[in-house]
């Protein structure tokens, strides 16, 4: 069976980046802090990663994770129309988490914003972690959301900033599903 054809397209920009720059999988691996075998799957397109997965590798390849989902275009100013979001992959794809690139078209991005869906039925979120910050926007439903050892419940309107290197989830509550916006930056 053929992989799926966006973890075919996000392997082939890894790959591209990596040996435009002239890199080892060795050396990319090492600096994205994760295994030589893992990145040449990814770079072969037979698995789907974390975005947290994606924007190690990206920023080892001094790139974003946006570079990496979609073409990009260097324009300062980027507009992406509601068809034209990207559902990108992802480990928490597998609990009914879905994301959509909303800045894929863009270049150069020092964020990542995405549109979040956390699918209603969770018992409890898996937790992750990545580098750098995240800012969450609750569009529609309500969310349980544990940073650490804090537990906050959301409604419509409301918003967390948190640090990204402490374990962090979400679920919706209740019978529907809940929707963020959601823009992460990579650390230093």
């Amino acid at each position: 069976m053929r992989p799926p054809v966006l973890e075919r397209q996000v392997g082939a920009r890894v790959r591209r980046l990596r040996r435009v720059r002239g890199w080892s999988l060795d050396a990319v691996a090492a600096a994205a802090g994760t295994s030589k075998s893992l990145l040449s799957k990814i770079e072969n397109g037979k698995i789907s990663s974390p975005i947290s997965t994606y924007s190690r590798i990206a920023a080892a390849l001094g790139s974003t994770v946006g570079d990496l989902l979609g073409d990009g275009e260097g324009r300062p100013c980027v507009l992406v129309r509601r068809d034209e979001r990207k559902p990108t992959p992802g480990h928490a794809s597998r609990f009914g988490y879905s994301y959509e690139a909303l800045g894929h078209k863009k270049r150069d991005k020092r964020m990542e914003p995405f549109l979040l869906r956390y699918p209603a039925g969770l018992a409890q979120a898996p937790s992750f972690t990545h580098d750098g910050e995240e800012f969450l926007f609750l569009l529609k439903g309500r969310l349980e959301f544990v940073h650490g050892g804090d537990r906050f419940v959301l409604g419509p309107g409301d918003s967390l900033y948190l640090d990204g290197r402490v374990p962090h989830g979400g679920w919706a509550l209740g019978r529907r599903e809940a929707v963020a916006v959601v823009v992460s930056a990579p650390g230093p």
